[in-house]
């Protein structure tokens, strides 16, 4: 297709177009001769990624660029892509901080991220994202310093939880999608999810909370995250 028809079918402009082609976030159509290029359906994925990229998470071009650096990078297995994914969606989400150059390096492995290990291998699940471990681990660490009773129990029911809707929701990510797509999908997904999650989380507690409590003479129960 030529410039006009990719902008119209992917929705971009195509002075936004020829700017991603200048950046490098967008590779170039192939030249038909000296004025007229053709672009194909990985032009369509790539600027797909881009506009959801730049709409719901707002990333800089810079991060943009960053990523499709490594999804041209066919060295890269689809996995590991898909770790960098995960980052990029969780640290724009606020549940992972951004590394800070100026930080001093943080320990291989804390003790909270070897019971979320321990918990993997005891379901017989594969330990293939070191992201998510230390997000997860993060959040842990904030719970059990706010006085939430935390440990491999917490970890084992959270995960158990949404083991159903994780498996729906990862079915669609297959190798036979293009890597840009892959991209969407995870990121999309996880980001989505996250918004779910939080409103289904404070629905269920303004229910329960609302619910009858214990006699205000009953001996109180240590605080504990379950």
């Amino acid at each position: 297709m030529k410039l006009s028809a990719l902008a119209a079918e992917s929705g971009v402009s195509t002075a936004s177009i020829k700017y991603y082609i200048h950046v490098g976030i967008l590779p170039p159509g192939r030249k038909r001769n000296a004025t007229t290029a053709v672009y194909s359906q990985a032009h369509l994925d790539r600027l797909a990624l881009i506009t959801w990229l730049r709409r719901e998470l707002g990333s800089p071009i810079e991060s943009i660029a960053a990523l499709t650096r490594s999804i041209d990078d066919e060295s890269l297995e689809n996995i590991e892509l898909m770790g960098i994914c995960q980052r990029l969606a969780l640290e724009a989400s606020n549940v992972l901080k951004s590394a800070d150059p100026a930080s001093p390096p943080a320990p291989e492995s804390s003790s909270v991220e070897n019971d979320i290990r321990g918990v993997l291998h005891e379901l017989g699940w594969p330990d293939i994202s070191p992201t998510a471990v230390a997000s997860m681990a993060g959040v842990l660490d904030e719970l059990s310093a706010s006085g939430y009773q935390v440990g491999p129990d917490t970890i084992r029911r959270h995960i158990q939880s949404l083991a159903e809707v994780a498996s729906k929701n990862t079915s669609p990510i297959t190798d036979d999608l293009s890597r840009d797509r892959i991209c969407i999908e995870v990121m999309r997904g996880i980001t989505m999810h996250n918004r779910l999650l939080i409103t289904t989380s404070a629905l269920v507690h303004a229910s329960l909370s609302a619910m009858p409590r214990s006699p205000p003479n009953s001996a109180p129960e240590t605080t504990k995250f379950e």
